[in-house]
């Protein structure tokens, strides 16, 4: 699924209402609709982040 990128000139031209709806329409609430390969970079940073502070928190 490809979402559309507004351009700031489109957004600043827009009523506030507007460009309210066009961000609640962009937020994914659940998981299984966010893209892979965000999911995937985000698995890798909290496994190594989970990694860093436990292997501190050992010694």
């Amino acid at each position: 699924m490809t979402r559309r990128v507004w351009t700031a000139a489109e957004l600043e031209a827009m009523a506030p209402s507007e460009v309210d709806a066009i961000f609640e329409d962009s937020i994914i609430w659940d998981v299984v609709d966010a893209p892979q390969d965000l999911l995937a970079r985000s698995r890798e940073r909290v496994m190594r982040r989970i990694d860093e502070t436990e292997s501190t928190q050992q010694n």
